[in-house]
């Protein structure tokens, strides 16, 4: 499967539909998670220790509100970009590489970098 996201009238309705008991699922090996309209995930909205909770009496993601199920990787562009654009570059079959430069850089997620001493095994 390469869905990059699946929006809620597709997922809530199909074998996907574990997901609203989990907030995520993994089909093969790719880990989908769900989202606001902005991009915050079902976990943000619904621990008390983020900035992005909704609080005891809310539902994280009010009935008829988007609740998009995204590859983890695309959550960064999801947010940034906002849900239209996402889709819209996913319509367009752009690349998460060349997504992730539409983001601002200081909204850009960071990785690990090598500091160059790695070595490698060579396999005979």
């Amino acid at each position: 499967m390469d869905a990059i996201i699946m929006t809620e009238e597709y997922w809530a309705n199909s074998q996907f539909s574990i997901a609203r008991h989990y907030g995520q699922i993994q089909i093969n090996g790719k880990h989908y998670i769900i989202v606001n309209k902005q991009g915050i995930t079902i976990f943000e909205l619904s621990n008390p220790n983020s900035q992005h909770y909704v609080g005891d009496d809310k539902k994280a993601i009010p009935p008829g509100e988007p609740a998009d199920l995204v590859l983890i990787q695309w959550v960064p562009i999801y947010k940034a970009l906002g849900r239209e654009k996402t889709i819209e570059l996913v319509k367009q079959n752009v690349s998460l590489e060349e997504a992730m430069q539409l983001i601002p850089e200081d909204m850009r997620p960071k990785t690990k970098r090598s500091n160059g001493n790695t070595k490698r095994k060579r396999i005979s």
